[in-house]
């Protein structure tokens, strides 16, 4: 009786466990025999793949394992022999014998490759989002498809402060939606059962805004007084470089990231626009003269801090000056806004004022510039040349800039308005 190989058995293996259409065998690269696996269709047709395997009797359990590994991954998860094979080689499954899924792997390949060519600010807040879709992935009850996965997501991290109908929850489920698409349908790393929510769904975890309440995404300008105060505060506390920021932006209206390739001669003040987003990157820059819209109580501030800081006296802190010194085409100068905001964000006078209000920001420094441009000037600064001094249409202008108003502001200006009337009309008898 012949004595089988160690081969022999192998294959005899294999076929006992899956049946016909599996072979194995091996193939010499780089003076080593590596295991080659073969699947035949049923039409004749076969697919291979040369694995990292030694061809060595003392792994024949380890070849039988793999190749049932792989047909097992190929029906569960409808991929050929190629993606099955790069599924358990690059890590995409956990090497724990249930073929169970390595999040975190898929994870960094998404955002390092996939995303790898998007902004540090952009790869930040997509890494925050996946980081907290493997916390809900480790949640009980642990997610076994797309549903209960967004369930979860939803329940550890939509409140109060990520309100329905909001940016936040969209930001978050289209971050999670896009991951998992790509994880199925481009890279079929994940089986059907991980395909994003239907848009029905999709739209019960976003929820909307109730009916009769507003979203509110109109940036507040801060407030004239205010700004007052605020600027004899970070005068007083020696935050000079600070305070110009907020006078170029608040004054002058310029947006804080255009102090990169702001010019000064002779008190005038050039700015070039730096906004970049998909509609304006690939537009030529355009450049602008803007002017001082003076505060009541600190009349030609605006002059002084350019004066001061042509002349020298005044310089920008020193964060503002590293992000200014590494900004380029590339990066962007969204981080020069960012450093801005840090250290906005830290000074005590403005934390108090962030309690006043229900959405101040940075920003709000150049909301105040077209607010009092139009309801505090007598007469009004026309819509048109404020928005060219502040470096956009009239239509962005109309509507982000020119749509803030509250109760107390609306019938203040009523009130207004009908005392003049009265002051400046006689009625005709009827």
């Amino acid at each position: 009786m012949k004595t089988l190989t160690w081969v022999d058995i192998t294959r005899k293996s294999i076929k006992s466990k899956l049946g016909f259409g599996w072979s194995v065998q091996g193939i010499e690269k780089q003076n080593k025999v590596k295991t080659k696996v073969v699947y035949r269709f049923s039409t004749g047709q076969r697919t291979t793949v040369l694995t990292d395997l030694d061809w060595h009797a003392e792994n024949n359990n380890e070849i039988t394992n793999l190749v049932v590994e792989l047909s097992d991954l190929m029906n569960e998860r409808s991929v050929d022999l190629v993606k099955a094979y790069e599924l358990i080689s690059g890590g995409k499954l956990n090497k724990n014998g249930k073929n169970e899924i390595n999040w975190f792997a898929l994870k960094e390949e998404f955002i390092n490759e996939e995303r790898g060519n998007r902004r540090d600010t952009t790869k930040r807040d997509l890494k925050k989002r996946l980081d907290r879709t493997l916390q809900a992935l480790n949640t009980k009850p642990l997610p076994r498809n797309a549903e209960q996965l967004f369930k979860n997501y939803a329940d550890l991290f939509f409140d109060r402060n990520m309100p329905k109908g909001g940016e936040g929850r969209k930001r978050n489920m289209g971050d999670l939606r896009a991951f998992l698409n790509w994880a199925v349908l481009e890279k079929k790393y994940l089986g059907v059962e991980w395909l994003p929510l239907t848009a029905k769904q999709y739209a019960k975890y976003v929820g909307a805004v109730p009916k009769g309440r507003k979203k509110n995404r109109t940036r507040e300008p801060i407030l004239t007084a205010d700004f007052e105060m605020l600027l004899e505060a970070l005068k007083r506390e020696n935050k000079h470089g600070l305070r110009a920021i907020c006078v170029l932006s608040g004054v002058y209206g310029i947006r804080i990231s255009e102090i990169a390739n702001m010019k000064i001669k002779d008190g005038k003040v050039e700015i070039t626009t730096l906004k970049q987003n998909v509609k304006t990157m690939l537009e030529e820059p355009h450049t602008r003269i803007v002017e001082p819209l003076d505060l009541p109580n600190l009349p030609n501030l605006g002059k002084e801090i350019v004066a001061d800081l042509e002349s020298g006296k005044i310089k920008f802190p020193d964060p503002i000056l590293r992000a200014i010194a590494k900004s380029d085409d590339e990066k962007g100068y969204k981080e020069i806004g960012e450093r801005f905001g840090k250290m906005i964000n830290r000074f005590w006078f403005w934390k108090e004022l962030k309690t006043k209000y229900s959405n101040l920001v940075p920003y709000s420094f150049r909301h105040s510039f077209a607010w009092r441009g139009s309801m505090e000037t007598v007469p009004a600064i026309p819509y048109r040349v404020l928005a060219d001094l502040l470096g956009h249409n009239l239509d962005t202008h109309l509507k982000y800039y020119g749509k803030w108003s509250n109760n107390a502001e609306n019938k203040k200006r009523i009130e207004e308005a009908n005392k003049n009337n009265a002051e400046k009309y006689v009625l005709a008898r009827t």
